[in-house]
This record gives C-alpha cells, sequence and structure tokens, in this order.
C-alpha cells in the first residue's frame, strides 16, 4: 500500500511538472509573428537590393539621400514607426531631433511626407529615384520593386 501511494505521489509531481514545463515553453511556439517592413523603390531605378546602412543614409540626409528621394508617412502612422524602429533603429523624437539639426544648420532635408500608403506607392510609381516603405503584407503594382525585407 505504502508503494503504491509513492508512485501515485511521484505521478502527481511528475504531471504537475510536465504541465508548468508546457505552459512555460508552448506560448514560444505560438508567437504572434512581428510585422515586417518592405523597403521599395520605383524599378526604373534599377536596384536591385539596398543594404541596411544604404536604407539609414537615404533616410537620415547622409550622401545617397542626393541621389535617391527618400518619402516617409505621416508622424505617428503605425508602418512609419515600425520602420523607424526595426530599419532606421531610432525612435521618432530621436529623429525629429536629428532633423531639426540638419535642418537649422541647411546641410540636408528630410524625406517627403505623405499622409497614406496609397499615396505613397503612386509617388514611387511615378518618380524614378523615389525610395519608401510599405507592410510586408501590401501588394506592389508592376512598376515598384522590393530592394530590402525586414
Amino acid at each position: 500500500m505504502k508503494r503504491a501511494t509513492q508512485q501515485h505521489c511521484f505521478c502527481h509531481i511528475f504531471s504537475i511538472w510536465l504541465v508548468l514545463n508546457l505552459l512555460i515553453l508552448c506560448p514560444l511556439g505560438y508567437a504572434k509573428p512581428q510585422p515586417g517592413i518592405l523597403v521599395i523603390a520605383n524599378a526604373a531605378t534599377h536596384l536591385s537590393a539596398l543594404t541596411h546602412h544604404e536604407i539609414r543614409q537615404i533616410y537620415m540626409g547622409g550622401t545617397l539621400s542626393r541621389k535617391y528621394q527618400a518619402v516617409t508617412l505621416k508622424v505617428g502612422n503605425p508602418t512609419r514607426i515600425l520602420f523607424n524602429t526595426k530599419v532606421i533603429g531610432l525612435t521618432e523624437s530621436r529623429i525629429q531631433s536629428y532633423w531639426a539639426q540638419l535642418l537649422f544648420t541647411g546641410r540636408s532635408h528630410p524625406p517627403i511626407e505623405l499622409s497614406s500608403v496609397q499615396e505613397l506607392l503612386n509617388y514611387i510609381a511615378k518618380t524614378n529615384n523615389a525610395i519608401g516603405y510599405v507592410p510586408a503584407q501590401q501588394a506592389l503594382p508592376h512598376n515598384i520593386i522590393v530592394v530590402y525585407q525586414k
């Protein structure tokens, strides 16, 4: 009788241990996928790809910003927030502060701001050197290519 009670106790403890481990590990397998960003360009730019560094240069007024026209969405847009944090690596306030300094010194001009993803797509479709970004699930017209994905 004593041995049966010990086995029952062991089984009960093992069951609790197993359930706790499953509760800890299972949410990792069902993690919600993070939304992605596509950096896009007009197909006439003849770009095949851009590096993370090149995109930062274009969007932060570096030397490549003279060759390509960066296009962004309005402040507060969720896609803009995602782009700034995932691709540029800065918060909106840090970017605004940075551009305030550049504008004050006259060294560069910030990206063109557009109100919606559709407006951004239309602008890029008709502007040869334009670079922009959209949510990863966005359907693209035939004359717009993906040059970077995050």
